[in-house]
């Protein structure tokens, strides 16, 4: 993700300082200052920084440890008791300091 964010950041200087400076390469010449392709060149930059906004997003969102599927101290005592890691005592034992 890091190599991602990155590679969008350098593609977003580059295409930043070139268009800074006038280069219109490609023979584009006079159609990147008026008519359609400056209104392509902002859309094609709208979408660069779009995506680079949503991969900072992605990259800072914490992982979300508190999900649905995640399984409660006491059953997993429980397993554990079913597959014998643990003995009755044991068990006993981590249920009630678990209740209290």
């Amino acid at each position: 993700m890091k190599r991602i964010f990155l590679l969008f950041t350098a593609i977003l200087s580059f295409s930043g300082v070139v268009f800074a400076h006038g280069w219109h390469g490609g023979g584009w010449g006079h159609m990147m200052d008026y008519g359609y392709g400056g209104i392509f060149m902002w859309i094609v930059f709208l979408i660069v920084v779009g995506v680079a906004v949503y991969l900072i997003i992605q990259a800072t969102k914490s992982k979300g440890l508190e999900s649905p599927f995640r399984e409660t101290p006491l059953e997993i005592a429980k397993k554990r008791y079913a597959k014998g890691e643990i003995t009755k005592e044991e068990f006993d034992k981590i249920k009630k300091d678990l209740e209290s």
